[in-house]
């Protein structure tokens, strides 16, 4: 990054004119506000090279090679990106800063962190099977409901009431107390020295996505406090990026096409214990916008089943909003007899809230009444429906303040609804409810409407700079590797901007076998890793798609790239050709007429002002 907070390669393509570039190559003549010369990269005798100073960009009309000031470097030099970067970063004065290859002794360090909780996680475990000191532990478990069938299959474990059994333990395997603690497994004393930051406790081991333990949380026996102790953040664990029992939920999330979420360790595992595998719990906080992203890429539909009391409505009121503000929406037509009249906006994730019985948990729930935990699941209530339950029954509608603040609470969970019909109802319902005329209720939600649209409260991903249709689809490629094979052969000359073009040439190299984020960020060359973490967050932010949507959107996107092209392309090429013939420059109108035939070939279906404009050249 620059001092300015632009990227490297900004910086160098701000400094630098295309133009002034290519001069150095290509004799270039102007042409209106236009330059144009013989092209560089085939033979011809009259000039189709155009260079277009506003865009900063190049187009041939002969043998259609395009892009920016660095794939004309890298095109017309044979280089690779990062010396074509270098070349002009000492042109622009620019300083590059040399490459940073991914530090082995890091992922060593990382590994053994990781090394280091699986075996903790082993030793808890066996403690709890075996050990006399965990009777209490188990009888704790025992009286939970929870099943010596389950704390094998998630490692339940016992911490012994120690101040360094389970240092001396890693100790004797290895490990340093450094590294054990930059496990998040013993805490440093005020004089000095570690001591076991869990002791005494049930231990629930925290695994990520992909089944590696991350983190531990240890819950209290007895009155203990605090109650539950979760390890603290680390090289390898962040509390708010991951979701407790996704590892084993995925496949039933998939196959169910919802998950369901929960607060609590034992909530999650009573859950799986009893057939419903398709849950997962927070580690103790809120839903997080990280939360959201990966979900959604197992499925659009979410069920809420928090705690029944004020605390779990405001944990659901907490989570419905980081759901709405952190997935993306698309626009949904509304017909009419089969043809649209209008259009809506609908999230790409629907959301509906279980409500549980007063005093109840899903814990319990589920054990006492498996049949009732997934009546209760089936039959959850839209966010609207559950709000208006909770808002209107726990306020006094008889007192005017009682009123406002039900309207206060209410607007902007409507606010939220795109459909106008939809809205119009829940506004009527709610005018009765609070003994408003509907004009009343419809103004306050109008102006909690405005409010949401405001700066301060646009979603997830609003305030990243516009993106490309090119950036989608390398999003869409890194989401679903398999996709690469569906890509054209001459797609990449039809990217005009390099990092792009060159990102794609790395996910080619990687293969579906090998393309995942963190190793296109290890692949690429450092001046395109922020581009690269953009692509990246596009990919998580993308709904999921089923198997035999994605070369469709694939198809999508690329014919949306080709189409906007084109337009440009015909847009240059009228006044390219205006220009040739006010000037009275007939070999240039030759060779402009000459890339028509090139240009119609390129357009698979023409509109009918396009297919006009073909014939209107061909008669000049």
């Amino acid at each position: 990054m620059t001092q300015s907070g632009r990227t490297v390669i900004e910086e160098i393509k701000d400094r630098l004119d295309i133009v002034d570039v290519v001069s150095s190559r290509v004799e270039l003549r102007r042409s209106g506000r236009y330059f144009k010369g013989l092209c560089p990269f085939h033979q011809e005798k009259t000039p189709s090279f155009f260079v277009f100073p506003d865009r900063q960009s190049y187009h041939c009309f002969g043998c259609g090679k395009s892009g920016d000031v660095i794939s004309f470097q890298m095109e017309t030099e044979g280089l690779a990106f990062r010396e074509a970067l270098e070349a002009l970063a000492e042109r622009a004065g620019v300083r590059l800063e040399a490459p940073k290859p991914r530090d082995p002794e890091e992922d060593t360090h990382e590994k053994r962190l990781l090394e280091i909780n699986r075996l903790a996680a082993r030793f808890f475990n066996h403690l709890l099977l075996s050990s006399e000191q965990a009777g209490h532990a188990r009888d704790y478990l025992a009286g939970r409901g929870v099943e010596r069938g389950a704390w094998e299959t998630w490692l339940l474990g016992y911490a012994p009431r120690s101040w360094d059994s389970t240092m001396k333990f890693l100790e004797r395997h290895g490990y340093s107390q450094q590294e054990i603690f930059e496990a998040g497994l013993v805490v440093e004393g005020k004089g000095g020295g570690y001591y076991d930051r869990f002791r005494g406790r049930v231990m629930f081991p925290i695994q990520d996505a992909d089944g590696r333990y991350v983190a531990f949380g240890g819950r209290a026996i007895g009155d203990e406090q605090p109650k539950y102790m979760n390890s603290p953040d680390s090289p390898i664990f962040r509390k708010g990026e991951l979701l407790y029992g996704l590892h084993l939920a995925a496949d039933a999330v998939r196959r169910e096409g919802q998950v369901v979420v929960v607060e609590g360790y034992v909530d999650a595992i009573a859950a799986h214990s009893h057939g419903f595998s398709n849950v997962v719990a927070t580690l103790g906080t809120a839903l997080t916008p990280t939360h959201v992203r990966m979900l959604s890429r197992l499925t659009r539909r979410v069920c809420l089943a928090l705690d029944a009391d004020t605390a779990g409505d405001a944990a659901a009121m907490r989570g419905w909003e980081v759901l709405r503000d952190a997935v993306q929406s698309r626009s949904v037509p509304i017909r009419t007899r089969g043809r649209v009249v209008a259009s809506t906006r609908r999230a790409d994730m629907e959301v509906r809230i279980a409500s549980l019985p007063r005093g109840e948990d899903p814990d319990t729930l589920i054990r006492k009444s498996p049949e009732r935990w997934r009546e209760l699941i089936e039959n959850a209530r839209t966010v609207v429906d559950h709000f208006f339950d909770v808002v209107l029954a726990g306020t006094d509608l008889r007192s005017p303040e009682g009123r406002a603040q039900a309207l206060a609470e209410l607007a902007p969970v409507l606010a939220d609804l795109g459909n106008p019909i939809e809205r119009a109802h829940y506004e009527s319902l709610l005018a009765r409810a609070v003994g408003l005329d509907e004009h009343e209720v419809h103004a306050e939600v109008g102006r909690a409407r405005r409010l949401r649209r405001s700066p301060n409260t646009s979603p997830a991903f609003a305030s990243m700079p516009s993106v490309s249709q090119e950036e989608l689809v390398l999003a869409l490629v890194l989401r679903y590797p398999r996709l690469l094979e569906e890509i054209p052969e001459d797609f990449p000359d039809t990217i005009e901007n390099a990092q792009n073009r060159e990102i794609l040439a790395v996910m080619a190299r990687l293969g579906q076998e090998g393309l995942t984020a963190e190793q296109l960020s290890e692949a690429v060359e450092g001046a395109l890793r922020q581009q690269v973490s953009r692509i990246v967050a596009l990919a998580d932010s993308q709904p999921e798609l089923l198997s035999n949507e994605q070369p469709i959107e694939l198809r999508r996107r690329l014919g949306i790239i080709r189409q906007r092209r084109l337009r440009e392309l015909i847009h240059d090429h009228s006044i390219l050709l205006k220009e040739a013939m006010d000037l009275g420059d007939s070999a240039g109108v030759r060779a402009l007429l000459e890339a028509v035939p090139s240009l119609a070939s390129e357009k698979r279906e023409f509109d009918p002002p396009l297919s006009s404009y073909f014939k209107d050249s061909r008669e000049r």
